[in-house]
């Protein structure tokens, strides 16, 4: 019956979602269990990449008495900021839209580097068959730590560039290379969980069995969403802000075609390219 927006902020990801005739908390908690799902992970250290801590400040400007007025009056100060603001805010969005395709480069260089460090790393281990061979055998766990090093600078550096570090552990990367090989994964298997920012909830630095909201509505809780009902859900820096739209009536007539008007003619001019 309806459709909700669902916009975070502060990184603007939104997605769409049908329900039907719920309560408001209930479709508070349906969201959330879309959200936890659907969204990828919120990481605030995205926010300070180039291009991304131009903030809307004015900035701090050093004034200087170049014709020896000691005493510059307010309103001729605050024109000369805005007037440089101005010049600057001009300019701004050049400058970011360079160091964004440069960081966005620095990304796909980092990246393909390690796709190649680890698929090399893979290479140098087999699973060993009935038959006993010279090499000497290696738990899944001594593997990881064997072949690790070889592409562990590679993943350090993309895993700084995106911002990722402070959610992933050397103890648990090696838990994951280890359960990968384990399980015969491929290299491009093992770097999915590193190459994106994930799930919400697959997120192990902010897992928690309990996750505490903040429900925020002008309507009764109880109340039955309809159209036009407006509610936001927070939690710390993160907020969900819903708005739920009707699906409109579809109103469908049916069309018939005469077969005879359903034929046609091939028209050659010197204009046609046939």
């Amino acid at each position: 019956m309806y459709v909700v927006k669902v916009v975070r902020s502060p990184d603007g990801e939104s997605r769409n979602y049908s329900i039907g005739q719920l309560s408001i908390q209930r479709t508070a908690v349906w969201i959330l269990e879309q959200y936890y799902r659907d969204f990828p992970v919120y990481n605030q250290y995205l926010d300070h990449i180039p291009g991304s801590r131009r903030a809307n400040k004015i900035s701090n400007f050093k004034f200087y008495d170049v014709d020896g007025v000691t005493n510059p009056t307010p309103h001729g100060r605050s024109r000369a900021i805005l007037a440089a603001a101005a010049r600057r805010r001009d300019s701004s969005h050049n400058d970011r839209f360079y160091e964004e395709q440069e960081y966005e480069r620095r990304v796909r260089k980092r990246r393909a580097r390690l796709l190649v460090a680890a698929e090399e790393a893979f290479t140098h281990i087999k699973r060993m068959q009935d038959e006993a061979g010279p090499a000497i055998p290696m738990d899944p766990q001594e593997a990881a730590q064997a072949i690790f090093p070889s592409m562990a600078r590679a993943l350090q550096k993309y895993l700084r560039i995106t911002r990722q570090q402070p959610r992933y552990s050397m103890e648990g990367i090696l838990e994951h290379l280890a359960d990968c090989i384990s399980h015969d994964m491929s290299p491009r298997a093992f770097m999915e969980k590193y190459l994106t920012q994930g799930a919400v909830v697959h997120n192990p630095k902010d897992y928690k069995p309990t996750q505490p909201w903040v429900l925020v509505c002008d309507s009764l809780l109880s109340r039955a969403a309809e159209h036009g009902t407006l509610f936001n859900l927070r939690q710390g820096d993160v907020s969900l802000l819903c708005k739920v739209t009707k699906i409109p009536h579809f109103s469908i007539t049916e069309e018939v075609i005469n077969p005879k008007n359903n034929k046609f003619v091939l028209r050659l001019n010197s204009e046609t390219s046939v």
